[in-house]
């Protein structure tokens, strides 16, 4: 047998075309699907030195360990598109490690800073107005 890792994902591929056969008509399958037309970045990561250090400034009072914030340019708004690609960069973030674990779900943070208030991100996903005195400009 040759050296190196076994490669599974072709053979579950072409398991999965099988198992499929029938309903190939109707359904695309693409392997490797690249999830991003640029490199994930975070617009900003913060991280606290020290964990039981507390910041002082309003923007500060709410960090943890670990602090992405995206920011929107004044005449940009926050999109429901924005909320669901951060929170899935802060996922990205906490498992892109070497452990397991190694960044607690609990030492995340995620702050969107923005100049108009999101009314269409605040109503999803039900529609119902949210309690919006949770909500500051900082």
């Amino acid at each position: 047998m040759p050296e190196g890792k076994l490669q599974w994902h072709p053979a579950f591929s072409a398991a999965l075309h099988i198992e499929l056969e029938k309903e190939l008509d109707v359904l695309y399958i693409e392997e490797e699907h690249v999830l991003s037309r640029k490199p994930m970045q975070v617009d900003i990561l913060v991280i606290k030195k020290e964990k039981n250090i507390s910041v002082k400034k309003n923007i500060g009072q709410i960090f943890r360990k670990y602090n992405i914030i995206e920011y929107k340019a004044p005449g940009d708004s926050l999109s429901i598109n924005d909320f669901y690609k951060v929170y899935g960069y802060t996922c990205f973030y906490q498992s892109d490690t070497k452990k397991v674990m190694e960044i607690d779900p609990q030492e995340l943070t995620i702050t969107f800073v923005c100049n108009h208030y999101p009314y269409k991100l605040l109503k999803h996903p039900d529609g119902r107005k949210r309690d919006t005195k949770a909500y500051k400009a900082v």
